[in-house]
């Protein structure tokens, strides 16, 4: 039988000194087949002050709470529908992933973009929906400084490309070069689940993908796919309304645990 969990992620605020929740993670378990479920359902952030806006976002202490409360669990599966991230927060989560020893599976269910593309290959098993989407890239910064700056960004840069494509290149088919996966990243290019099983180890599953994801990092790529520029400008608003409405329930959440804090200390 299947046993759902949530795992609250909470810090303390310096100024009230009470404990508040900023995160949470899904944990589904099965007691026969000794499995869990992680989503990847927002952006990749780099730190947990910033996974705290957006609960569907991930930030590397995020996985590292997740799977330091994953002992006698044997097997992961591992959601995909994100937009990308932060470069060295998504591979810092692919490392992670890679060093848990249970088996993980993942599935793509509507997209793996980006540095979302990298985290998914840390999965042993990949399946990508009917219709689901992964985009590989050059990683992209903002830089100011003099022209010795811009070399150090560029040198930079330069290290992260060879070390996604080290990933990549890890799940390539057979007869699949290096320099092919190259060519690709700086075309921005985007696969369809069947497009992507021609050079990678992925599998086809026959369901259709979810929709499309909000993402902070759709206006930084130059090549998104007609449909999701149809869908991401209602997502985006749909997802703000969302969290303010969510804001505004933890505000009278908050109110009224304050009202009843204050009644019980009168004995009322």
């Amino acid at each position: 039988m299947a046993l759902k969990k949530r795992f609250d992620f909470t810090k303390k605020n310096k100024r009230t000194g009470k404990t508040e929740n900023v995160g949470y993670l899904d944990f589904e378990t099965n007691e026969e087949q000794s499995r869990c479920s992680l989503y990847f359902y927002g952006d990749i952030v780099s730190a947990t002050w910033e996974s705290m806006w957006y609960e569907e976002d991930k930030c590397p202490q995020d996985i590292a709470d997740f799977l330091n409360q994953l002992e006698g669990y044997e097997d992961i599966d591992i959601y995909f529908n994100s937009g990308g991230g932060d470069v060295f927060a998504g591979l810092a989560i692919y490392n992670q992933l890679k060093r848990f020893s249970g088996h993980k599976v993942g599935y793509v269910d509507g997209m793996a973009a980006s540095i979302a593309s990298v985290i998914m290959f840390a999965c042993d098993e990949l399946h990508f929906a009917t219709g689901a989407q992964a985009m590989i890239h050059k990683p992209l910064c903002m830089a100011w400084g003099n022209a010795d700056d811009f070399k150090e960004v560029i040198k930079q840069l330069d290290l992260c490309e060879e070390s996604i494509l080290d990933v990549y290149e890890e799940h390539t088919k057979e007869g699949v070069t290096r320099d092919k996966i190259k060519s690709f990243m700086a075309k921005e290019k985007w696969f369809s689940g069947a497009e992507l099983a021609q050079y990678f180890d992925v599998e086809i599953e026959e369901k259709a993908a979810v929709a499309a994801c909000a993402s902070d990092y759709f206006e930084k790529y130059a090549n998104i796919p007609e449909q999701l520029q149809k869908t991401k400008t209602e997502d985006i608003v749909n997802a703000v309304i969302a969290e303010m409405e969510q804001r505004e329930q933890a505000r009278i959440e908050a109110e009224k645990q304050d009202i009843l804090a204050d009644l019980d200390m009168y004995g009322i």
